[in-house]
């Protein structure tokens, strides 16, 4: 098996591709890739703040760090005395976004630890998704990658700030993460810039060792580049189809994208994450034709395989394609760069049950199955319309935590835990 392959080839491969055949497979409300349904008196973990996207504190290697026997996690949140503890202050929730924090001896029982970055590291008004990232070769070294957002002029950047991690035997903290610099932009030529796409995605950078060459890339949320919604589809986007089939006006707004980008050797250990380290290379997966997101795409190395989660909506879907909200996968038999095929031969691994539709989003894989999530909004038992405010309750906490089982190309969904449950794969001591 040839886990690896030369930059050169890195810089001039070819996507794989999520076709449209593919997503003619996604059902709903299969028992082994359906989230289940949650109880409607959940607990919330903090009262005082919504939290949404989240992530454990992590190794750059994958693995789910313990530090100083604390389980630490970040999350985006915002303070409900902002936005208001109410329907319209959820779903305005992202304008009041910043990163905080999280710590807990047991991995369930959650105390919020506040602000992570200072207010003088930001460079746009808002702060969304990433990954916080224990720095090999350090004690207590913790980069903070994530996303740098102004959305009133369109510009969204991944991001870097970093800082370090204290504990006592009460609690956890964090000091510096003062400055940020910016990692890397769309460049219009690998992935669409806002020039070609007044919508465009580039966020929720991801950064990992690559086990076949010992080097540091990262992955991000991006689109094909080109002008919205002026593309054309060939049958590398289609796939194989029923005889007659032809593509349904608008599925070539549909245009998402997995990107992957390589950190400069020697920058990793001197923490230089500035834009003149890093190289833009040819996504890993498109979703042409099928759909315009694939948020917070993360890795996971095991048996041989290198697994790809991203996180998608069934709004974004486009033309006929049609899927739940929840986490979709690839999988590839020869290293990061592919070829890749969609897991479960649909690309779906974890959906909302059509009865609950919206009750989770957000999910987060570690390298031993356990998905992390949020949950949105979760309806009345009965209800018949899951979208009237009336009739259901609002999340803003996380959702219990489910193992997966991998098997080579297809996944299992097999155990239910507590909700926010976290569990470590590596320990850290500072």
């Amino acid at each position: 098996m040839n886990l690896g392959i030369s930059a050169k080839n890195q810089d001039v491969r070819t996507p794989s591709h999520w076709t449209i055949a593919d997503a003619m497979k996604v059902h709903a409300d299969d028992p082994t890739t359906t989230m289940p349904v949650i109880d409607y008196n959940f607990p919330v973990i903090d009262q005082d703040v919504w939290q949404w996207d989240t992530g454990a504190l992590r190794a750059i290697t994958g693995e789910t760090v313990k530090f100083n026997d604390w389980y630490v996690m970040w999350a985006l949140v915002a303070n409900r005395a902002d936005t208001g503890d109410t329907v319209e202050g959820w779903h305005n929730r992202n304008a009041f976004a910043y990163i905080g924090f999280y710590y807990s001896r047991n991995g369930i029982d959650w105390t919020f630890g506040g602000r992570l970055l200072q207010k003088s590291a930001d460079l746009r008004p808002d702060e969304w998704s990433g990954s916080l990232v224990m720095r090999a070769g350090t004690k207590n070294t913790v980069d903070m990658f994530y996303t740098s957002v102004n959305t009133d002029i369109n510009q969204s950047v991944p991001s870097c700030s970093t800082g370090k991690i204290f504990s006592n035997d009460e609690k956890v903290w964090f000091e510096g993460f003062s400055k940020t610099v910016e990692m890397f932009s769309a460049d219009g030529v690998n992935y669409a810039n806002a020039e070609e796409d007044q919508y465009f995605d580039f966020r929720d950078p991801h950064p990992f060792l690559n086990p076949a060459d010992g080097k540091i890339y990262c992955l991000f949320e991006g689109n094909v580049p080109g002008m919205r919604g002026k593309f054309t589809l060939h049958d590398t986007e289609i796939g194989a189809v029923p005889p007659g089939y032809t593509p349904a006006a608008g599925a070539q707004y549909g245009a998402a994208a997995i990107g992957i980008a390589r950190l400069t050797d020697g920058a990793y250990e001197k923490g230089d994450f500035s834009r003149h380290n890093w190289t833009l290379l040819p996504a890993l997966v498109t979703a042409l034709g099928v759909n315009d997101q694939t948020e917070r795409p993360h890795v996971v190395f095991k048996d041989n395989y290198t697994y790809i989660f991203t996180i998608s909506h069934h709004s974004t879907y486009t033309g006929d394609s049609t899927g739940p909200d929840g986490v979709y996968g690839f999988v590839s038999e020869n290293g990061i760069f592919g070829p890749y095929e969609p897991l479960n031969a649909s690309g779906l691994v974890l959906g909302n049950p059509s009865s609950a539709p919206y009750e989770t989003y957000s999910h987060f894989v570690d390298p031993d199955g356990y998905v992390q999530s949020f949950i949105d909004t979760l309806p009345a038992p009965g209800s018949t319309d899951p979208q009237n405010p009336a009739a259901y309750r609002i999340g803003g906490t996380l959702a219990p935590t489910v193992r997966l089982v991998l098997e080579g190309h297809r996944t299992f969904l097999t155990e239910i835990h507590a909700y926010g449950q976290i569990f470590a794969n590596k320990e850290w001591n500072g």
